[in-house]
C-alpha cells in the first residue's frame, strides 16, 4: 500500500468547528512468482498482478452553534471511489473440457466461475452525499433539549451501490441492486438533565 492520509481540524472561533480530509491510496498485490512456481493455484484466476490504481476518499464537516439563539447548522460531506467491478461468468465442465483436455478436477463443481475484466478496469459509480442538520438548543433549568432535523442525501444522488455482476449474454450484467438512499427527513429531540 503506497498513499497518502491528512485530516485537518480547526476551531477558528467559538462554536465554529471545521473538519476534512483526504485518504488517497493504491494497494497492489502480486502472486504471478507464486504462481510461476504452482501454476494449478487458482485456475479460475488468471490475474497474478493487481494494481488499481490510486483510490480516492474525501470527508468533511462544519458545524456552528448561533449564539444568542443556540442553533446548531452543520454539515457533512463525503466521497469515496465506486467498487470494483467484475464479470463473472460462469463456464461449464462440458465447455472447459476440451480446452483442459480432461474433465475439471474430482471434488469440483460442474461449472467453474471466472472474471472476464481484469481487477481496476471497471469501477461503479463514484458516491457522493451531503447531509445537514439545524437544531434548536431549549435550556429550561438543569435540562438541556437539542430539537433537530436531518436532511439526507441534500443533493438526491442516486449513485449505485452494487450491481448484478454475473455475465451472461443478453443478461442484466450491471443492473443496480442497491442504490444510495434517497433524500429524506429526520426529526429528532434529545434530553440531557
Amino acid at each position: 500500500y503506497n498513499g497518502i492520509l491528512v485530516n485537518v481540524s480547526a476551531r477558528p472561533r467559538n462554536g465554529l468547528t471545521f473538519q476534512g480530509g483526504i485518504n488517497a491510496g493504491s494497494t497492489v498485490t502480486d502472486e504471478c512468482e507464486i504462481r510461476a512456481q504452482l501454476p494449478e493455484t487458482n485456475l479460475t484466476n488468471p490475474y497474478c498482478h493487481n494494481a488499481p490504481g490510486m483510490i480516492t476518499r474525501v470527508t468533511g464537516l462544519a458545524a456552528y452553534t448561533i449564539p444568542r439563539v443556540d442553533v446548531l447548522v452543520s454539515t457533512a460531506f463525503r466521497s469515496d471511489q465506486g467498487a470494483v467491478l467484475a464479470a463473472n461468468y460462469v463456464v461449464s465442465n462440458a465447455a472447459i473440457a476440451p480446452v483442459l483436455g480432461r474433465n475439471l478436477s474430482a471434488g469440483a463443481n460442474a461449472n467453474v466461475t471466472v472474471n472476464l475484466l481484469d481487477p481496476g478496469e471497471k469501477w461503479g459509480d463514484r458516491v457522493n452525499e451531503v447531509d445537514i442538520r439545524v437544531a434548536k438548543i431549549l435550556r429550561f433549568g438543569r435540562t438541556r433539549t437539542n430539537v433537530g432535523i436531518d436532511v439526507y442525501n441534500v443533493l438526491n444522488s442516486d449513485a449505485v451501490l452494487t450491481f448484478n455482476q454475473s455475465f451472461v449474454a443478453g443478461g442484466t450484467w450491471l443492473r443496480p441492486n442497491s442504490v444510495l438512499t434517497p433524500r429524506f427527513v429526520k426529526f429528532s429531540a434529545q434530553v440531557d438533565f
